[in-house]
């Protein structure tokens, strides 16, 4: 009986310590999936038809909803694919090609000095706990001794899709600089690029009034977000204030309320987004000199063997973030040397369907094997005839 009791007890603690190491320092995680039952059943019937590039191309047919895609050689630009191009969509962190830009220009004309070196600690006052905290984290990775210099901040903010190095740019760039470069660029479909920290406190109940969100203009809501993110600048009390709240309860909100808060940040369309690259690749970017210094920073995907494996020529820009998959890019296939131009974008996704597409990368893999691959190619163009008709 001893022996019994024993065994029992030993168990008892084994799983208790169990419980407490998987459950009690994961609680916070458990909790978040918890509260988001309902939304990552959301579009959970697409999952197993779309396992293949072949089945997203249908489900793309599909759900005119959701996609827009603008592809096409830039020697034979009216044979492209162009689905649902005049749809705005959010931007995400492709709006980074806007202040790598303006950067350019910037550094050109000597007004900022790609060496110099920059305090992480600067950065870090734009960074809220779990938002892309994995994104940024790479980047303080490459940066160990706290410090480095201004050009491969950008870089990284590119490779990394780093949303906190973006919101330090965007103010050392200048608003004023950033209106301007939108309207020399003529890109009237266009919203004006947010600091990201600004439009996530911005949209926490737990630290403003959503009830209006709906009812404000993007001039408004963009004035609102770009003062949240200089509060968090230059108030260190309100800096801390904010970590804690994100810290403790992230956004405040579900994953679906999260998709859904898309509609308010900035946002643009797959064909003007393309016509842009396209003035990009033939040097047509303020000037050749910007251009092709934009084109090299955006060419960092060129660093992969399954890249340099299919194309001669790559750069892109890419976002993943709750509901949104999308990227920006140009390629020169290495199989027959032709070259596109592309912005695909899957915007306000049902939840568990983007769970499943950013899970295993889809959206990239489609996006460049768009470029290369002819079969692909057609059967996008097949599945989406009905709806362009």
């Amino acid at each position: 009986m001893k022996r019994a009791l024993k065994f029992l007890f030993t168990f008892l603690a084994a799983a208790a310590f169990v419980f407490a190491m998987v459950i009690g320092l994961n609680y916070s995680g458990f909790e978040t999936l918890f509260e988001n039952e309902a939304g990552m059943a959301e579009g959970s019937q697409y999952i197993e038809n779309t396992y293949s590039l072949a089945g997203l191309a249908e489900f793309i047919g599909e759900h005119p909803e959701w996609v827009s895609i603008t592809s096409y050689n830039v020697n034979q630009p009216d044979s492209g694919i162009f689905y649902q191009e005049n749809v705005p969509r959010a931007l995400g962190a492709t709006a980074n090609l806007f202040l790598l830009i303006e950067y350019e220009r910037q550094i050109a004309e000597g007004l900022l000095n790609p060496t110099e070196s920059i305090s992480l600690t600067e950065i870090k006052k734009f960074a809220l706990p779990e938002i892309s905290e994995n994104n940024h984290n790479k980047l303080i990775e490459e940066f160990e001794d706290g410090s480095a210099p201004l050009d491969d901040v950008v870089l990284a903010m590119l490779q990394n899709s780093d949303l906190v190095s973006a919101d330090y740019l965007w103010f050392r760039l200048g608003e004023e600089n950033i209106r301007a470069l939108i309207d020399t660029l003529g890109m009237s479909e266009t919203s004006l690029p947010l600091p990201f920290s600004g439009m996530y406190t911005r949209i926490n109940p737990s630290l403003n009034d959503t009830s209006v969100l709906n009812k404000l203009s993007y001039s408004d809501f963009a004035e609102q977000s770009i003062a949240e993110a200089r509060k968090l600048k230059d108030d260190a009390d309100y800096n801390q204030k904010v970590k804690d709240q994100f810290y403790d309860d992230r956004l405040s909100i579900t994953f679906m309320q999260e998709r859904d808060a898309l509609a308010y940040f900035p946002q643009a369309t797959t064909n003007q987004l393309t016509q842009l690259m396209t003035l990009l690749l033939d040097n047509e970017i303020i000037n050749s000199e910007v251009s092709e210094a934009v084109k090299n920073k955006l060419r960092w995907p060129m660093g992969s063997e399954p890249i340099t494996r299919s194309f001669k020529d790559y750069g892109a820009i890419y976002d993943n973030r709750m509901g949104l998959l999308g990227g920006i890019d140009f390629g020169t296939s290495i199989y027959d040397g032709h070259t596109s131009v592309q912005a695909v974008f899957f915007d306000q996704l049902p939840v568990g369907f983007w769970v499943h597409m950013s899970a295993n990368h889809m959206q990239e893999d489609y996006q460049q094997r768009l470029i290369w691959d002819p079969a692909l190619y057609e059967t996008t163009q097949n599945e989406i005839a009905g709806d362009n008709e």
